[in-house]
């Protein structure tokens, strides 16, 4: 992790600029680029802008300047970092559960050293740091205009391919989204109270599938569900299990009182034809009815 308060992108060489021409070219480094100036204002850059190469395919940053040469009248010569860097952004995302501490694992670099260098930036993390922040915020309220949420996919989605400062030469990409304990953060979106709407994403529809089924498969799903997120409540399940038996057993029906509670409803004239209707059936069956004769 870098310090953003003393971590420089680029550092005035003290030797003259064939000579740091020449160191560049020999060591054929990819940690740092070479910068020069003239006299009249023009930049010349020695070396390959950064760009990982997990990143995507290579763009040429704008305005890519011309190679330096040995016999030039250089008045500075700048030694520029365009290796990848990795920093954290704090945020705290809204859910139904309330706020998911998370953080962002942000990968950032220099993507053209020269605008590095006539912008003068000397500290990026902090310009980076800026334009992530207005980013998730736009993208809060574009999920939240559309009526979806925001969510750890959808900050992959729109924020995982890289994000260029044209106007730095800075360039980053969001790589990870952990969950974290405790700490300052960015807050997006609304809370819990102010529309559950915001917390689910698509991400969490199996989710939602998942605590439905629970839920229509009754009290003893939701006693497994419990246990499962609190296996050392084994005993307390256990004992809420005893105690509320009648719940966890499918009452016992008598088909006998369910049938005399629907002979009860019906007319006389219903309950004669059923009579006849019995009769006759126990009569072909061989046993005896009353009234009837063998």
């Amino acid at each position: 992790m870098n310090d953003p308060s003393t971590e420089r992108l680029y550092h005035r060489a003290a030797r003259p600029p064939w000579r740091e021409i020449l160191s560049h070219r020999w060591s054929g480094t990819r940690d740092w680029s070479l910068v020069l100036r003239d006299a009249d204002g023009d930049y010349f850059l020695l070396g390959v802008p950064g760009e990982p190469e997990e990143a995507g395919a290579y763009v040429p940053p704008p305005d890519e300047a011309a190679a330096p040469g040995l016999g030039g009248d250089y008045a500075e010569v700048f030694r520029v970092d365009v290796t990848e860097h990795e920093d954290t952004q704090a945020v705290g995302l809204p859910t139904v559960y309330g706020r998911e501490s998370v953080d962002l694992w942000v990968a950032w670099w220099v993507r053209d050293p020269v605008r590095v260098v006539r912008t003068r930036t000397l500290h990026g993390w902090h310009m980076v740091r800026t334009h992530l922040t207005s980013s998730l915020h736009h993208l809060a309220e574009a999920q939240a205009a559309s009526g979806n949420g925001l969510g750890a996919p959808e900050i992959m989605q729109y924020l995982g391919a890289p994000q260029h400062l044209e106007e730095t030469g800075l360039s980053y990409r969001v790589l990870d989204v952990r969950l974290r304990d405790t700490g300052e953060e960015l807050r997006l979106g609304q809370d819990e109270g102010d529309g559950v709407r915001y917390s689910w994403t698509t991400s969490r529809r199996g989710e939602y599938e998942f605590c439905l089924q629970a839920l229509r498969a009754g009290p003893a799903s939701l006693a497994a569900l419990w246990l499962l997120r609190h296996p050392d409540q084994v005993r307390q399940v256990l004992d809420w299990a005893v105690d509320h038996e009648t719940l966890l057993t499918p009452a016992r029906t008598d088909w006998q009182e369910e049938l005399a509670s629907l002979l009860g409803t019906l007319t006389d004239q219903e309950r004669k034809e059923i009579s006849y209707l019995l009769r006759d059936r126990i009569s072909a069956l061989g046993r005896p009815v009353p009234g009837v004769p063998l």
